[in-house]
């Protein structure tokens, strides 16, 4: 292969699909995210007496 042919190569992007398991991967760290930031939100009202 050649140089201008690598360059056009990695130049050009390539869009690939998520696969199930990485959609789901994606799916729980943002719910965790979510339920955790609640949690955390939740505990500083108790603790301010808000």
């Amino acid at each position: 292969m050649s140089e201008t042919d690598l360059k056009s190569e990695i130049q050009t992007p390539v869009h690939e699909p998520l696969l199930p398991i990485e959609k789901k991967l994606v799916a729980w760290s943002l719910g965790s995210g979510l339920v955790l930031l609640t949690i955390l939100i939740l505990l500083t009202r108790v603790s301010w007496g808000g």
